[in-house]
């Protein structure tokens, strides 16, 4: 199956005023892939707003695009200061380009999800891609299930999926959960750029066993430090270390207060860990906020 990256949506967007902090940030943002792999409406939104807020704060540009699409016939430019029209505009465009949905399970499903791989990644290298935001694997129905997983493990580039409940429109808290390891860094600059869009408060967390050792308690108070330093706003940041027994559980239970979740990606294992990963996969299917995963595949 060939690729062509048409039907493409490119903003150009400025940064916001203190945009210009951001440039020590390891978040790259001058260009912004977001592959609509779903019908979902619910799911394209919650992909496409939380691409706008990495858009808006870093003054780089999207690139919308169906991949499925090989006609070069529909494409929507926006070469101005990104504004919350332009924003309703991204939206209303990527609702007429999402798929439809594709071949079944059987039959050319396989050779379907492996040409929007190949498509994708191609499209990532040429365009030297720094951000792709994708959907969750869950979300994005069964022959595409696979081919999330394998870009965000393949994907010369950073990858932000998004997960959780729907509803990613304005946010008012983000709870960030560290734990130190390559990803924690891409979570925070995630959680910072998404902060500074919405001027939400940022609550950094690092969860410990009642029963650890104060060794252990002076990591974790380490590793709050470091992000709400990392963050650079602390008027707007607070740090926490909270006593439980189970990471996920305590993490899932918070969510519930805030309107985002940023987690970093699994830290060990292949394939089977990123899907299966523990902790990551409970929070991301049990939370009861929109969950960014962020995962830094240039460390």
């Amino acid at each position: 199956m060939s690729f062509t990256p048409a039907s493409t949506l490119v903003a150009e967007t400025r940064p916001t005023d203190g945009g210009s902090r951001h440039g020590s940030s390891h978040l790259g943002g001058d260009q912004i892939l977001v592959p609509l792999l779903t019908p979902d409406r619910a799911t394209v939104s919650d992909q496409l707003r939380a691409a706008a807020s990495f858009g808006r704060t870093t003054g780089g540009s999207l690139h919308v695009v169906n991949p499925a699409t090989a006609s070069r016939g529909d494409e929507f430019d926006l070469r101005q200061e990104f504004t919350a029209g332009d924003e309703q505009q991204l939206l209303e465009w990527a609702m007429d380009h999402a798929p439809e949905g594709g071949p079944g399970p059987r039959g050319d499903g396989f050779a379907y999800t492996r040409g929007l791989l190949r498509g994708i990644l191609g499209t990532i290298e040429t365009t030297e891609i720094d951000t792709l935001v994708v959907p969750s694997g869950s979300q994005t129905g069964l022959v595409r299930r696979g081919l999330v997983d394998r870009l965000a493990l393949r994907a010369d580039c950073d990858v932000i999926t998004v997960n959780g409940q729907h509803g990613y429109g304005s946010v008012p808290s983000i709870l960030l959960p560290v734990a130190g390891g390559p990803h924690s860094g891409l979570a925070t600059d995630v959680a910072d750029r998404i902060g500074a869009d919405f001027d939400a408060w940022i609550d950094v967390l690092h969860v410990v066993d009642p029963d650890a050792p104060d060794r252990r308690r002076e990591q974790a108070r380490a590793h709050v430090d470091a992000a709400a330093q990392r963050i650079g706003r602390p008027e707007s940041t607070s740090t926490w270390v909270l006593e439980s027994p189970d990471v996920a559980d305590a993490i899932v239970e918070q969510s519930q207060y805030y309107g985002l979740t940023v987690v970093g990606a699994p830290t060990k294992g292949r394939l089977r860990r990123f899907i299966a990963g523990s902790t990551n996969r409970q929070i991301r299917s049990n939370a009861h906020s929109v969950v960014l995963s962020a995962r830094n595949n240039r460390a």
